[in-house]
């Protein structure tokens, strides 16, 4: 996600919404902190994509957005983290995609107690962020996992993820190396041309992740399609800008660069924190919270394990945000049926409106595509 996340464009921004934010302050008090309120409190009218909350429940801490707000700034605001962000997201469900949020919107923040002023930082604070500390048996108790908040990933292995999507802006591509038409493939350190440039908006010093389309990726209960999956093979920088193309310089490559590969403006990617807890057995009971289904593995593999990347078919318009956590389970004998038989567990990473990327943070057989997940 951008360093900007979750920040509406100025174009929908209208100056007369933050003076209906402002003016929401007249119905509750102020807390200690600076733009933090308690309720209860009736929330002012005013334009904004989202149904959102009429009412504030009494003694719920809010912040009224204004002009410029995003989730990770009001989590580093309030929580003293901004990686905290997905849980001020999934406090506040009205919001389908986190990228947006409206001045004058309501935002309910979590429980601020169970936050650690360390969570997420390096050193002391990050320990233990391997698969294994999160989901493995033998971890601590649930003494620990109501007040130790872990890493589900690294920075870089989100960054250089795959994901599925209905379709792409692929208007802004690159043409070649300058070491000229025989070199078919790009890595880390090569100058590469864009075959666009000034006319197009482009600038000296943008940043953009490079992506190619692949096969597309079709349910495997309904056989509906769900999209199309995109791997991201890296990010550039642009050094040079003229009108009509551009030079650039790989930063990273995840993957082979190839001519033709587009560019997308370069996303800041937080890494959600969940607290430790054991993980599900055959004696977890069901908890009758949104279910679905693994759809596609990260790298098409036939089956994944502890530590792999994969995609399943809920995201933001099913209410899931970064940091929940499924536990994977199949049914032997469906036609009886018997008990589930628990696979293993993942932790949400990235979401998107209609599928999010997870990775297994347990597992205790091989996970496959159709494998039924269901929301802890």
């Amino acid at each position: 996600m951008k360093a900007k996340l979750m920040r509406p464009l100025g174009s929908v921004i209208l100056l007369s919404l933050a003076s209906l934010a402002a003016a929401q302050g007249s119905t509750a008090g102020s807390d200690s902190s600076a733009g933090l309120r308690r309720g209860p409190a009736t929330v002012a009218p005013h334009w904004s994509k989202y149904k959102y909350p009429d009412t504030i429940p009494e003694g719920a801490a809010y912040h009224i957005v204004e002009k410029g707000d995003t989730l990770w700034d009001l989590s580093k605001r309030y929580l003293n983290n901004p990686f905290l962000w997905p849980q001020i997201w999934d406090k506040n469900r009205y919001i389908t995609d986190a990228h947006w949020i409206y001045p004058g919107d309501p935002i309910v923040l979590p429980d601020i107690s169970l936050v650690s002023d360390g969570a997420g930082a390096g050193g002391a604070g990050a320990e233990g962020m391997g698969a294994e500390g999160l989901g493995a048996e033998g971890a601590g108790g649930e003494g620990d996992a109501s007040s130790r908040l872990t890493a589900i990933s690294e920075e870089e292995t989100i960054r250089c993820a795959s994901y599925i999507a209905d379709g792409e802006d692929d208007s802004l591509k690159i043409l070649g190396s300058e070491r000229g038409q025989e070199r078919m493939t790009f890595a880390s350190r090569d100058i590469i041309y864009l075959n666009k440039g000034s006319n197009a908006g482009v600038r000296v010093g943008d940043l953009y992740t490079a992506h190619h389309a692949t096969y597309k990726v079709k349910h495997p209960k309904s056989t509906r399609t769900l999209g199309r999956k995109f791997e991201t093979t890296g990010w550039v920088r642009v050094l040079l800008v003229s009108e009509n193309s551009s030079t650039a310089i790989v930063d990273t490559a995840c993957l082979d660069m190839h001519p033709n590969d587009f560019l997308r403006p370069y996303e800041k990617v937080n890494v959600p924190l969940v607290r430790r807890q054991q993980p599900p057995n055959r004696l977890t009971p069901p908890t009758g919270k949104a279910s679905g289904y693994i759809v596609d593995h990260e790298l098409d593999k036939a089956t994944t394990g502890q530590g792999d990347l994969l995609s399943i078919d809920l995201g933001s318009s099913d209410g899931i945000a970064p940091g929940n956590r499924f536990s994977v389970y199949r049914v032997a004998y469906p036609t009886v049926p018997t008990a589930r038989v628990i696979v293993g567990e993942l932790a949400v990473l990235t979401v998107r409106e209609r599928t999010a990327l997870a990775k297994v943070i347990y597992s205790n057989d091989g996970i496959l595509i159709g494998d039924s997940i269901e929301l802890r």
